[in-house]
Order: C-alpha cells, then sequence, then structure tokens
C-alpha cells in the first residue's frame, strides 16, 4: 500500500498549482531628450497589465527627482544605469506564478494641464526575477507647453500678448545657452480659422520669441482661437497648447 501511495502523493504535488512568487518591478519615464519625469511634474501615470487577459497588475505614478544630469545626459556606455536613487520611479511587487508578457503603459505628465501624452512597451515578468539597474525605462515623447495671455491689449497694435511656456516632460528648464538651449526651440501660434494673408494677421502663424525668463516665448496675438506649438530642433520634440485670446 505504501509502494502505491509514495506515487500518487508525488503526482499530486506535481499536477498542483503553482505558488506565485513575489515579484519586483521598476518602471522609470524619461523625457525625450531629457531626463526622468516625476514628482516636478506632478508624477506620470503608470499601469501593468496582462498582455493576455488584460488584466491590471499593478497601477499608481511615477514619482520622485529628474535624477543626475551628468550621468543622464554627457552619455556612458550601452547598459551602464543612468537611474541614481533619486530617480522618479515606481515600484510595485507583484505575484506571478509563471513567465508572464506584461504591457506597461505610461501617460503623462500630470502637469501643466493637457501636456501628456502615452506610451508603452511590452516585457516578460519572470517570477522571482528582480528587474534591474534602471528598471523598465519609457520614453515618453514631447515637450510640456502652456499658455496665457495679457489681461489688456496693446496700445500700439491693439492685440494682447500670449505667453507660452515651454518645457521638457520631465520640467527640465530652457534657457539661453543652457543644456536646453532656448536657440535650439521654434515656437510658434497658430491662428485657426485664419487665411494666409488676411487683414491684420499678414501670416497664419505667429512666431513667438524668447521672453527672457525661463521656458517663456511670447508674441502679439489677435483675439480667436490659436494653438502654440513648440519644435525641439534637436530631438524632433514637439508639444502643443490651445489657447482662446479674448476680445
Amino acid at each position: 500500500m505504501r509502494a502505491l501511495l509514495l506515487p500518487m502523493l508525488l503526482m499530486h504535488l506535481i499536477a498542483g498549482p503553482a505558488s506565485a512568487e513575489p515579484t519586483p518591478l521598476v518602471v522609470r519615464v524619461i523625457s525625450q531628450g531629457a531626463k526622468f519625469v516625476g514628482t516636478g511634474m506632478d508624477g506620470v501615470h503608470i499601469t501593468v497589465r496582462d498582455a493576455g487577459s488584460g488584466k491590471t497588475l499593478a497601477q499608481g505614478l511615477a514619482l520622485g527627482g529628474t535624477g543626475d544630469t551628468a550621468r543622464i545626459m554627457n552619455g556612458r556606455p550601452r547598459g551602464t544605469p543612468i537611474a541614481d536613487d533619486s530617480a522618479a520611479a515606481f515600484r510595485a511587487t507583484l505575484d506571478v506564478t509563471e513567465p508572464t508578457l506584461v504591457d506597461v503603459q505610461v501617460h503623462g505628465p500630470v502637469q501643466p494641464a493637457g501636456a501628456a501624452v502615452a506610451a508603452s512597451a511590452q516585457h516578460w515578468l519572470i517570477p522571482g526575477a528582480a528587474v534591474l539597474g534602471d528598471g523598465w525605462v519609457i520614453e515618453l515623447p514631447g515637450l510640456a507647453v502652456s499658455a496665457s495671455a495679457s489681461a489688456s491689449k496693446s496700445a500700439a497694435n491693439n492685440r494682447r500678448r500670449v505667453t507660452a511656456h515651454v518645457s521638457m516632460m520631465c520640467g527640465c528648464p530652457i534657457t539661453p545657452g543652457g543644456m536646453w538651449d532656448a536657440a535650439r526651440f521654434k515656437v510658434e501660434a497658430w491662428v485657426v480659422g485664419a487665411a494666409v494673408g488676411s487683414a491684420g494677421m499678414g501670416n497664419r502663424r505667429v512666431p513667438l520669441a524668447y521672453a527672457g525668463t525661463t521656458g517663456d516665448f511670447a508674441g502679439d496675438l489677435p483675439s480667436g482661437a490659436a494653438v502654440i506649438v513648440a519644435q525641439d530642433s534637436l530631438t524632433g520634440a514637439t508639444g502643443t497648447a490651445r489657447i482662446a485670446v479674448p476680445d
């Protein structure tokens, strides 16, 4: 009898359900052409889903600092970690029973309003195997742009001064001669519905010039709707913001 029970017990153990293993996960989001996106922009939304079932396994915000500028921007051998302990991250511990393909989706930054874009990637999550180094790093394309109009019109041209604030998605500053040199950024206001050569406009696109303070570009616009478009000539990153210029 004992000779029969032992094989049966072994078969039961082999056929039984696999136990889940705690698996640490780190996800970081890096701005196109710049540093990590985190608390300075109110974070980035992270969602991790089972690619097969669509089940949400973890979600939350990537928070923390932008990281070490020299380590990120000065170039290092491929595979060398660029994140230090201060760099923004989303951390979770997942219980998985088998190698699992997951979708990692990021959406942000949270601020300024309207600047958020989405990016995603797929990775294999292996039970018990921690994600090493920088973690899973996903690049967030674009520029963060917001805009405001002055309270009154200029007596000289009967238009309002519109100021666009432009930064990298991490909030990294755009300044003349800086790491993100203002000279390489082209910022324009596209006046919605204005025909090229219309009276009082001369052109549908109005250039905005660096306004003397970090990340600010300004120009005079007539009343109506406009789209501010910012472009980084070095990386190709772009961003927009809509504004209604009052009468």
